[in-house]
C-alpha cells in the first residue's frame, strides 16, 4: 500500500515498506490519579483532542528514499507548524513534523546507503524514519 504526503498541491510518494512503528500504542484517553486528603482515590480521565504520535519507520536496510525527496522533506520540515496531509493504511491525517523538546529528537533520521564526498540528487538513503504528530485537533 503506498504512503503519500501532500503539502498542497505538492505529493510525496513515501517508501512503501515504511512501519507505522506506534500506530496502536497510543491511547486517546489520559488520566490522572491522585489521593484526597482522606486517602480517598481520585481519578481523573478525559478524551485527547488530536496529538497522536505518527511514526514511520525503515527496518535495517529498508525504506530506501533518493536524496531528492529527503531535500523536500527538509525543507519542509523546516517550515515551523506546517500542517499536511498523510496518507497511510487507507486513511488520512492531518499532521505536522514532530520536532521533540529533546535535542536528540528530530523529525527525520536515515542514513546514506554509500557514502559520498558529493553525493547527488538520485543517490539514496535508507532506514529512514519521519516522526509526525496528528494536529486535526477540533475546538
Amino acid at each position: 500500500m503506498s504512503i503519500f504526503l501532500t503539502n498542497g498541491a505538492q505529493v510525496l510518494e513515501l517508501p512503501r515498506d515504511l512501519i507505522w512503528v506506534d500506530e496502536l500504542t497510543w491511547s486517546k484517553v489520559v488520566q490522572k490519579t491522585e489521593r484526597g486528603i482522606f486517602g480517598t482515590l481520585v481519578i481523573d480521565a478525559m478524551a485527547r483532542n488530536g496529538g497522536q504520535p505518527i511514526t514511520l519507520q525503515g527496518d535495517g536496510n529498508s525504506a530506501w528514499i533518493s536524496r531528492a525527496t529527503l531535500r523536500t522533506l527538509k525543507a519542509w520540515s523546516g517550515l515551523p507548524g506546517l500542517r499536511m496531509t498523510l496518507r497511510i493504511l487507507a486513511e488520512e491525517f492531518e499532521v505536522v513534523f514532530d520536532h521533540g523538546d529533546a535535542e536528540q529528537t528530530r523529525a527525520m533520521a536515515m542514513q546514506s546507503v554509500i557514502e559520498y564526498s558529493d553525493p547527488e540528487d538520485e543517490d539514496y538513503y535508507c532506514s529512514l524514519v519521519l516522526r509526525f504528530i496528528e494536529a486535526s485537533e477540533t475546538l
